[in-house]
């Protein structure tokens, strides 16, 4: 079985949207992440909600803060870190991601997932980004597969 065999479609933002437009878009995608694309495709890097986590503007005076709320405006912050919202994604995504093509045996692709200790790598194909795979589409792979040998 290959990649295309499992992917899933991408969720994408551009480097100059602000990060909180991006949190905005994982929340209503239920996304743990995005790849961040250019007007052609593109992939140029991507943004994951760890990396939200460990954004320097994000940062509190020590009381606990349901990030992600403040971050968008729904609960105030004790500290004044408003001036980070105008911070994009361009300036803290993660560069040029390892990705993997659509024709990559998912053997391969689970060993990859495992050595780089990700959840999710971006499907590339001619410098386009083309979908994502994930841990859970390699096990909704193996479920099926596992499933359709003991209906045999």
């Amino acid at each position: 079985m290959i990649t295309a065999n499992v992917m899933t479609d991408p969720v994408t933002v551009s480097p100059d949207m602000t990060l909180a437009e991006a949190a905005r878009v994982m929340l209503s995608e239920a996304a743990g992440s995005v790849q961040v694309v250019d007007g052609a495709g593109s992939l140029l890097g991507l943004l994951t909600e760890s990396d939200l986590l460990r954004h320097p503007g994000l940062e509190s005076d020590g009381r606990h803060v349901n990030w992600l709320q403040a971050f968008l405006g729904v609960q105030p912050l004790c500290v004044d870190y408003s001036p980070r919202h105008n911070v994009l994604v361009g300036e803290v995504m993660i560069q040029n991601p390892v990705a993997v093509a659509p024709e990559d045996p998912l053997a391969d692709v689970a060993a990859l997932l495992v050595r780089l200790n990700v959840k999710r790598l971006p499907v590339v194909e001619d410098g386009t980004l083309v979908g994502v795979v994930s841990i859970a589409d390699l096990v909704g792979a193996l479920t099926q597969q596992l499933g359709a040998a003991v209906s045999r």
